[in-house]
């Protein structure tokens, strides 16, 4: 069985299918990181991290010595271990739950779609990026933001004016 898994993920690795392979691993990750965190939504958030891992590995054209479905549970396992400690890695919420009937390919879309916002404000400076993701990512109101950062309400207007400033100027040509 793990043959056939195996030569079926290499086949689409070569191919370049890279929704369709995280696709298919999908539940295995969700329930995976759900089994070993501490909560139901650090599993989630946990399952986030590994796929978004998984997809820059997959995006830069890492080549594995091993298969694939070792490379998952291995990066599970990392993603476990260093979740609770601080300055972690950057989350990406997965925004779908069980009741939710979406797929992997989905989940991939919406992650890389995310992954693309991470990365354009990875250019801004560590205040202004934070303030973004609370408010324009996550939704959170202005006010909780400031009080979630510690900051004034104006300091948080500050920097997501500062912020839509230098977004706009980076995507001018």
């Amino acid at each position: 069985m793990s043959d056939a898994r195996d030569a079926e993920d290499t086949r689409l690795l070569e191919a370049g299918e890279h929704a369709r392979l995280l696709a298919t691993y999908y539940g295995i990750i969700r329930g995976r990181c759900i089994a070993r965190c501490k909560s139901r939504d650090d599993g989630e958030e946990c399952a986030s991290l590994v796929f978004v891992r998984l997809m820059r590995e997959l995006k830069d054209g890492k080549r594995y010595r091993v298969p694939f479905r070792v490379v998952v549970h291995m990066v599970i396992g990392w993603t476990v271990k260093g979740f609770y400690e601080p300055g972690r890695v950057q989350e990406i919420p997965l925004a779908v739950g069980d009741d939710a009937g979406v797929d992997g390919a989905d989940v991939y879309a919406a992650i890389e779609s995310e992954l693309d916002a991470h990365q354009l404000l990875d250019g801004l400076p560590g205040r202004e990026r934070k303030v973004v993701l609370l408010c324009w990512l996550r939704g959170i109101e202005i006010a909780d933001a400031a009080r979630q950062l510690g900051m004034e309400r104006n300091a948080v207007d500050q920097a997501l004016h500062r912020a839509r400033r230098r977004l706009r100027g980076m995507m001018e040509p």
